[in-house]
């Protein structure tokens, strides 16, 4: 089968769609995820199709209806399932903070609940 981006760690079988989110390493998305590492589209979890680069992610949505546009979640809730900094923690091997702690000045933030400065 293919297998997509660098280092061709994940074989995909038959005709299989992937989906490209311009997202990677240099925003604080871990290399080793690349293998465990799955993302939420329209409440499903899908696993990476291939090794986290600088600036994509690569997903296996097999044969699913995935379009452009559609919200992608690396961290969070969508439908009835979540990701979490404390499961990408274990699968690193750290803590929670850590994760969080690592994401690059790329990515907007957005703070909810609490005041907004003095």
């Amino acid at each position: 089968g293919s297998r997509p981006s660098y280092g061709r760690i994940r074989s995909l079988d038959g005709a299989r769609q992937v989906a490209t989110i311009p997202i990677g390493y240099a925003d604080g998305i871990p290399r080793s995820l690349s293998r465990p590492g799955a993302v939420l589209i329209n409440g499903i979890r899908y696993p990476y199709a291939g090794t986290v680069t600088m600036d994509m992610v690569v997903v296996d949505v097999g044969d699913d209806d995935v379009e452009e546009g559609d919200e992608v979640v690396l961290l969070g809730a969508q439908g009835a399932d979540a990701i979490t900094a404390e499961e990408w923690a274990d699968l690193l091997g750290t803590i929670n903070y850590e994760v969080v702690c690592n994401f690059g000045p790329r990515l907007p933030r957005r703070y909810l609940g609490g005041t907004n400065g003095g």
